[in-house]
């Protein structure tokens, strides 16, 4: 069975697995439902999703939520290196478009521009987990999906270090100038 390491990232790698086009949802994918597609184990929730059952150990989605890191802690079995810079410039791409179109009004949802850029930031993270201390750029073991090889023979600079430290860079100063625009830099 295949172990996530929380269950947003469950739900991230099967939006990966099963989306026509390869990418990250927009916003969080649908909710889970205790009872219908998640059961709880001795030490884990199992999340029966479209691709598959998924294991997500309490210990493992406990100390995520406590650091507050959505995708977990360590580096992922499920989502390799070349996957998470890719879904980082799809949440990039989807946040940009939602703060284009944000302008403050009352009844407008910034939740959306947030989420996308904090997305793409924290997927950022995940591919650096991949980085070797003392490399340029991410090894080819690290990239063991269809989907990540190709990404990666189409875009060869897609796991080195300092597009990947370029593009964190970039999605953390957006999503601060965006908050600080719209209600200062202590915002939410």
């Amino acid at each position: 069975m295949l172990t996530a390491r929380t269950f947003i990232e469950a739900q991230v790698y099967t939006s990966v697995q099963t989306a026509a086009d390869m990418s990250a949802p927009a916003v969080p994918p649908a909710d889970l439902q205790p009872g219908v597609n998640v059961t709880e184990g001795e030490t884990a929730w199992t999340y029966a999703s479209p691709s598959g059952d998924i294991e997500i150990p309490y210990a493992s989605e406990d100390a995520s939520r406590k650091v507050g890191v959505p995708f977990g802690l360590g580096v992922s079995t499920l989502i390799d290196a070349a996957q998470w810079a890719v879904l980082a410039a799809t949440f990039a791409r989807r946040a940009l478009t939602a703060d284009m179109a944000y302008t403050g009004q009352p009844g407008q949802d910034r939740s959306v521009v947030e989420l996308n850029w904090e997305y793409a930031a924290y997927a950022v993270r995940e591919a650096l987990k991949f980085l070797p201390e003392d490399a340029d750029e991410v090894p080819e073991s690290a990239i063991w999906s269809e989907f990540g090889r190709q990404a990666l023979a189409e875009s060869p600079q897609l796991v080195h270090r300092a597009k990947l430290f370029d593009d964190l860079q970039y999605y953390e100063g957006t999503l601060s100038d965006f908050r600080a625009l719209y209600d200062g830099p202590s915002s939410s």
